[in-house]
């Protein structure tokens, strides 16, 4: 399977990284992987993560995204988070 995962700052794309996986769990240890320079690039402000999966022809399953800028995706789903603890 393939997989490119791009990531959006202020709707410009600051990285692609387009990544071969012969499992699902070794996407998960790939993806954690890449995951804290990932976090970097786009710790200081709304941003979008977005992974394509580029052996699906199906284009409502091809693009899975999430972050906390809505403004690049279809259908933006809000997930409220828990209260602070003090």
């Amino acid at each position: 399977m393939y997989v490119t995962i791009r990531g959006f700052k202020n709707r410009e794309r600051v990285f692609e990284d387009t990544i071969e996986v012969d499992s699902e769990h070794g996407l998960f240890d790939l993806v954690r992987t890449l995951a804290i320079s990932h976090a970097q690039q786009l710790a200081d402000g709304p941003h979008m993560i977005e992974m394509e999966f580029l052996d699906e022809t199906d284009p409502n399953q091809r693009f899975f995204r999430f972050g906390t800028d809505p403004t690049g995706m279809v259908m933006p789903i809000e997930i409220p988070l828990p209260p602070e603890e003090n």
